[in-house]
This record gives structure tokens, C-alpha cells and sequence, in this order.
């Protein structure tokens, strides 16, 4: 009796939330655009090393050595996480499905006329970057794609999605 009452209680208990981890505007698993160093480092339980892009320390992009977490870059601004940056996972992917290795037309299929383009700073064309505003200049997702058009870097987070050269 005493183990169907446990079963019952048990059953009764709420399952822990399942993280989504895929990559949005809004962050990926529990990690959340806006979380400070900390609150990123215990969603994730692992500790994030980096250096910062300017002498005040505003600017951060920090990584992980551990191998879950390869290829994926978390940008500080003032202490709040702005965006995460995927370089190198294929395991990584967006809720529409694109990756990295997936092609140019693969992102305009998923993201249709509301995505926006513009030619790559450093590589010539076909390459370019290819943005999705969840909420314009607030919230988007950003693809590059290389000179065979295919998808080599995502970011997504807030309006630092835009910067090129870590927080310029």
C-alpha cells in the first residue's frame, strides 16, 4: 500500500521543464539573451572563459573548452548576454531547421520575404548576411553565408547581432 501511495505522490509531481534548445532570438535552452555572466553560467553548469574586446571590460565573448559547447560564442555588453554565436556546430540549429552548412536558399525557404539581405564585409559575393527581426532591431537572428553560399556563423540575440567585428 505503502508503495502504490509513493507511486501515486510521485505521479502527481510536475516533470522538470524540457529545454527547447534550439536557437532562437531569445536564447538557446535556458541560457536567455539579458542574463548576466552568473545566471548563463549556472543554466548551462559550466563555466564560460574569455577575454574582453575593450579596456572597460563592457564587451565579453566568452566560450567553453568543454566539447557540448564547441563552437559556440556568448557575447556580454554592459553584463548582459546579447547574443550567442554558433561557428561551428552542425548540432546547433534554429527552429526552422537551419545550421550551419545549410544553404543561402535554405534560410530565404525558412525565413521568406521577411528576411533581409546584405553583402558580406570581407568575403565577396555570393556571400552575405542574411537577417530575421523577431522584433526589428530588438530581437533577430543573423546568418552568414560564405562565397558557396552556404551558412558558416549564426547569431542570435538582440540588435548586437549587427556587429561585425566582436562589439564594432
Amino acid at each position: 500500500m505503502k508503495s502504490i501511495l509513493i507511486a501515486f505522490l510521485l505521479a502527481a509531481v510536475p516533470a522538470a521543464p524540457a529545454h527547447d534548445w534550439t536557437l532562437t532570438p531569445a536564447g538557446w535552452g535556458p541560457v536567455k539573451i539579458g542574463m548576466t555572466r552568473a545566471q548563463a553560467e549556472k543554466a548551462l553548469t559550466i563555466e564560460l572563459e574569455g577575454e574582453a574586446f575593450d579596456n572597460e571590460g563592457s564587451c565579453i565573448d566568452l566560450y567553453s573548452s568543454n566539447e557540448r559547447l564547441a563552437g559556440l560564442y556568448f557575447m556580454f555588453l554592459d553584463g548582459k548576454l546579447s547574443r550567442i554565436s554558433v561557428v561551428e556546430s552542425g548540432k546547433v540549429a534554429t527552429p526552422r531547421g537551419i545550421h550551419i552548412g545549410s544553404t543561402a536558399g535554405e534560410v530565404r525557404s525558412a525565413y521568406g520575404d521577411k528576411l533581409q539581405a546584405e553583402p558580406h564585409h570581407y568575403e565577396g559575393s555570393p556571400a552575405e548576411y542574411l537577417t530575421y527581426w523577431l522584433k526589428p532591431k530588438v530581437r533577430g537572428v543573423r546568418f552568414e553565408t560564405d562565397v558557396n553560399g552556404k551558412v558558416q556563423t549564426i547569431h542570435a540575440g538582440n540588435d548586437s547581432i549587427r556587429l561585425i567585428e566582436g562589439c564594432a
